[in-house]
């Protein structure tokens, strides 16, 4: 698999997730499961999490290394959700 070289990699707001090493979430990029999770939300669509983990690159890199991607990527949907409910007020 390849290996994320994303500049989010050494995004501080990764440092507070929590780790995770369990499979299948052990070495999976946590900045990438963010934006996964960002672009359902702002779509305004319903979050699919394992398959989007089971898509993202690997990363022991910086600030994801360990964190866990389910936690990010759910971040990402909750951000991505609130965002699309500022563009579009009545929903």
């Amino acid at each position: 698999m390849t290996t994320c070289q994303a500049s989010h990699r050494y995004n501080m707001m990764f440092a507070t997730l929590p780790e995770d090493q369990s499979y299948p979430f052990r070495h999976k990029c946590a900045g990438c499961a963010y934006e996964l999770g960002f672009e359902a939300g702002v779509l305004n669509q319903e979050p699919e999490a394992a398959i989007a983990i089971d898509s993202i690159l690997e990363s022991q890199a910086a600030r994801v290394r360990h964190r866990s991607p389910r936690v990010a990527y759910y971040q990402g949907y909750t951000d991505g959700l609130n965002e699309y409910y500022i563009r579009n007020p009545r929903g």
